[in-house]
């Protein structure tokens, strides 16, 4: 098995992640007048709460990938493509969001949406999964910790998804709770466990 530096693979997924942020921001419509009630108008609040929330589950992603691979002294080339698969859904993200705020009671655009980030979530998941192979005995326990909360956050995504078919609304609640319950559950775990050791 042919043994790869890690910062190359770093590297290129800070860089796509900084891309995605980019663009999110930049799908931001700038208000067409110079009052206040512009950045208060109804769409204007949901574009910009929607990117709110997609730039804090963004960045958790990026928080959760920096953990993951800094144990982490050499990867393969299998881990590499891991990756790579990681990077797929979030790299949509962007149009799904979009989409989803156009037509945010619509079906279609909200499965999508909630089904993207149960993919991202998955391929935490996954990915923490492989770097388990790469690290010092020492690290796995916690590893395996935090990948269990990843589990159950991609199990409720899923159920969520398929509620979504049947209640547009349940994608934005449940993207919200997804993101506030993988934190609240890791940092109790940190206060039990790890002392502060994990994100």
């Amino acid at each position: 098995m042919k043994i790869i530096n890690k910062s190359r693979l770093e590297a290129f997924s800070d860089g796509v992640i900084a891309i995605i942020i980019t663009i999110m921001v930049l799908q931001i419509n700038v208000p067409t007048h110079d009052s206040w009630s512009a950045i208060l108008a109804p769409n204007f609040l949901i574009t910009f709460g929607s990117y709110i929330l997609s730039f804090m589950f963004v960045a958790s992603f990026w928080v959760s990938h920096h953990m993951i691979l800094a144990p982490v002294k050499t990867v393969s080339k299998k881990l590499l493509w891991v990756n790579l698969l990681l990077l797929l859904p979030m790299s949509v993200l962007p149009t799904v969001t979009t989409w989803h705020n156009d037509f945010v009671n619509s079906v279609a655009p909200s499965v999508c949406y909630i089904a993207i980030y149960t993919f991202c979530v998955l391929g935490l998941f996954v990915l923490s999964k492989g770097a388990m192979k790469h690290v010092d005995k020492s690290h796995i326990k916690m590893m395996e910790s935090v990948a269990k909360i990843r589990f159950w956050m991609v199990m409720f995504g899923l159920v969520s998804t398929i509620g979504t078919f049947f209640i547009p609304q349940i994608a934005s609640i449940s993207v919200m709770l997804i993101l506030v319950g993988y934190h609240t559950s890791v940092f109790i775990l940190n206060k039990k466990k790890w002392h502060g050791l994990i994100l």
